[in-house]
């Protein structure tokens, strides 16, 4: 049962006084469903569907060993960032943590750059559960063909009432739509072991000749896209039983799954099609690659379940996100950075349910523009879900370098090293050189011009740049709000 309280964790308050820091949530989410909530955000059977294909182009047969560097970046991120859960104790993840470290200005400028980016990224779901709707029904099914914004506002609609409702229903709704996902590529990979592939099982695609023989740096950042979310984990903090223990572990558990779980199926994909072929046919029909796969392996039914299980995957993404950005905007407000209406927290449903409103109302006109402008639904996903990811791999850089600095101001502490220096400037040299490549890669990453990049370029920063000079107005003008900025207190 979540149930809202304020920081002596007495009554529950119904917006943020003017001094001090306002209410906070609580909460009974199992360990379990923390981490089947930031999965679900990650969309494995899209990933496995829509993301393997693209690494495979990239960099050939050398995909597995893609997703395994992917993996061992994220978890030097980690380090650091569960590290800080143990120092920094707010629900705020890279808003609190790059405040603590970097300072209140950019803190609120990454608080900023977090909602945008989420946003972003849950919203461009939306269409893409359209498409998919439409093809199931119409394909599967025989149904009538209907405009993809049919189904996503259908969608948006229960995501909606969900992020309404309590967490702990919403956590369930994840947990059993993560249960199923994986169970489904499961099987597909039994089958594959089982059978086996034309050209058999090969060691070549662990080799490194296979990881540098194609676009090494594009291949690595699409498989880095892959990880966003499991540093959601901390946003749940106060909502999470034992979070000291559960939020740091789910973390570690969430990056190891998605790694070893996409290398293990980028294998067995390419070992299916044979290694001689799978670049060629990753080409020829990317979004096609996996389905083809199943049908040999599992049959017609296999492929039925897929395409189902494909949109709850989006759905459960969308769903996931909109929890996410909400409890952003209800830190906020709770800080007084933002109204405070937005750190209300419903009498019956304990949930943040005007952040949670607003973030359904934003979609909501976003999606009502984009009918207007008749803008194709896959060219909308492509350049939404770029930018939102390019977002929240800014952050992930801001916040590795935010570890190290408030490390050093803090002298000595309990953790090591390794867990307060070394992996952090490691994890900020990695994630410097991916933000690189998302830069020059930036109309690739999103599907478009290089005037398109240029243009979203510009407005992602200046999100950042929004949060920042809004931080250095309430330093000159309000300075008990300022003092709040990140969860501070004064």
């Amino acid at each position: 049962m979540i149930e809202a309280s304020s920081p002596s964790r007495g009554a529950s308050t119904a917006s943020v006084p003017d001094t001090g820091a306002g209410p906070r949530m609580s909460g009974r989410i199992s360990l379990l469903e923390l981490l089947s909530t930031v999965l679900a955000y990650s969309a494995p059977v899209a990933v496995v569907s829509g993301f393997i294909p693209f690494v495979i182009i990239f960099d050939g047969i050398g995909a597995p060993m893609v997703f395994l560097v992917a993996m061992l970046m994220m978890l030097l991120f980690a380090v650091g960032f569960t590290t800080m859960t143990r120092y920094v104790p707010n629900p705020g993840a890279f808003y609190a943590y790059i405040s603590a470290g970097a300072g209140k200005v950019p803190g609120l400028g990454a608080a900023f750059l977090a909602i945008f980016g989420y946003l972003l990224l849950a919203f461009c779901t939306f269409p893409f559960i359209g498409v998919n709707f439409n093809a199931l029904v119409t394909n599967t099914f025989g149904g009538p063909e209907l405009p993809w914004y049919v189904y996503g506002f259908l969608s948006w609609a229960i995501c909606g009432l969900l992020s309404y409702l309590r967490i702990d229903l919403s956590a369930k709704v994840l947990t059993i739509a993560m249960a199923l996902e994986v169970i489904i590529v499961a099987i597909f990979n039994v089958s594959v072991v089982t059978h086996g592939g034309p050209e058999g099982f090969s060691a070549t695609p662990f080799t490194w000749g296979a990881f540098t023989s194609g676009s090494v740096g594009v291949s690595v950042l699409f498989a880095v896209t892959c990880f966003i979310g499991f540093e959601a984990t901390a946003v749940f903090r106060d909502e999470v039983k034992n979070p000291e223990r559960n939020v740091p572990l789910a973390a570690y558990l969430a990056v190891l799954f998605i790694g070893v779980f996409y290398c293990v199926t980028a294998y067995l994909v390419i070992t299916a099609v044979g290694a001689g072929a799978a670049s060629a046919l990753a080409n020829k029909d990317p979004a096609g690659l996996f389905s083809a796969a199943v049908l040999q392996y599992v049959g017609k039914t296999g492929v039925d379940i897929v395409r189902v299980l494909l949109v709850t995957s989006i759905f459960a993404s969308a769903l996931s996100g909109q929890n996410i950005v909400s409890r952003y905007l209800f830190t906020l407000g709770s800080d007084g950075v933002l109204p405070k209406a937005l750190a209300k927290i419903h009498p019956q449903h304990k949930s943040p349910f005007v952040a949670a409103m607003l973030v359904s109302a934003f979609w909501f006109v976003l999606m009502l523009v984009f009918i207007y402008l008749k803008t194709d639904a896959s060219l909308l996903y492509g350049r939404v879900a770029g930018v939102g990811g390019f977002a929240v791999l800014l952050l992930m850089l801001f916040t590795s370098a935010s570890v190290v600095m408030f490390f050093k101001r803090q002298g000595p502490v309990a953790a090591s090293k390794w867990h307060t220096l070394i992996a952090p400037v490691l994890a900020t040299v990695g994630l410097a050189v991916i933000v690189y490549l998302a830069i020059s890669n930036f109309d690739l990453l999103i599907g478009g011009t290089k005037a398109d990049a240029l243009v979203l370029q510009i407005v992602t920063w200046g999100i950042f740049a929004a949060g920042m000079l809004l931080a250095m107005y309430y330093k000159r003008t309000r300075h008990a709000t300022y003092q709040r900025i990140g969860g501070g207190e004064l």
